[in-house]
């Protein structure tokens, strides 16, 4: 008992409750960061983004970012068109542009900050580039246009998607089944379930050969009318 009292008396008693702002570095960084501060921390993200078995440090960093608030998101779309098609690869880099404004696109939709909508229309509606000019380009443009997509359906900017999927397009169909998740129906979108869609059409294990000689069997799931036809574009070999 006098050990506990000599204890209590010198200072070692419960400790002081921490201020809000020292309980987590997140809560302490959002007050502190600046913008370049921001910016370090969204470059840092990215690089994350193309990192694998590194869930923790990614989701850590995206909650970080969270905290910061609606500033983050003026800070991502600074970073996305930094990344232009307009301004040349940079060799350092060990992405290229399209793939660093993909990135950007997912983090705005991550981010889930309703800021975020209006970036993320601006980058669906882009008009595409000709695919006949560069397909590497357009391929790249295109997925940062479905990332655009899958970020208004994590905010819910079911307008913005309605107005998308009315322009017609290749972004008619990836917008329709962005309205079906969100709850609407435009039409065109049909449900399958991943663990009944194979069972379907199941082959029938017993037909080792369809190509013996028998016609097309459709009373059999899985049979199929298969045609062999002899190639003559190679020569025959005499032995």
């Amino acid at each position: 008992m006098m050990l506990v009292f000599l204890a209590l008396a010198a200072g070692c008693g419960a400790p002081a409750e921490r201020d809000a702002a020292e309980q987590t570095g997140v809560e302490s960084q959002a007050l502190e960061c600046d913008r370049e501060c921001i910016r370090a921390m969204v470059n840092r993200h990215l690089a994350l983004m193309g990192e694998f078995g590194n869930e923790a440090a990614y989701e850590a960093s995206l909650r970080e970012l969270t905290a910061l608030g609606p500033e983050v998101v003026r800070v991502v779309v600074e970073v996305y068109d930094a990344w232009s098609l307009s301004a040349p690869p940079d060799r350092t880099e060990s992405a290229r542009p399209g793939e660093m404004r993909w990135r950007a696109a997912h983090l705005l939709g991550s981010l889930r900050q309703r800021e975020g909508i209006g970036p993320l229309e601006e980058i669906a509606t882009t008009p595409l580039p000709e695919p006949v000019e560069d397909e590497h380009v357009f391929a790249d443009e295109y997925r940062v246009r479905l990332r655009a997509i899958a970020g208004l359906e994590k905010l819910g900017a079911a307008a913005e998607l309605r107005a998308i999927y009315a322009h017609g397009g290749l972004l008619r169909t990836p917008a329709a089944a962005s309205l079906y998740a969100l709850g609407i129906d435009v039409g065109g979108i049909r449900f399958v379930d991943a663990r009944t869609a194979l069972a379907e059409d199941v082959a029938d294990a017993t037909d080792h050969n369809p190509n013996a000689g028998r016609p097309a069997q459709p009373e059999k799931p899985g049979s199929r009318a298969f045609r062999v036809t002899p190639r003559t574009d190679t020569p025959a070999t005499i032995r």
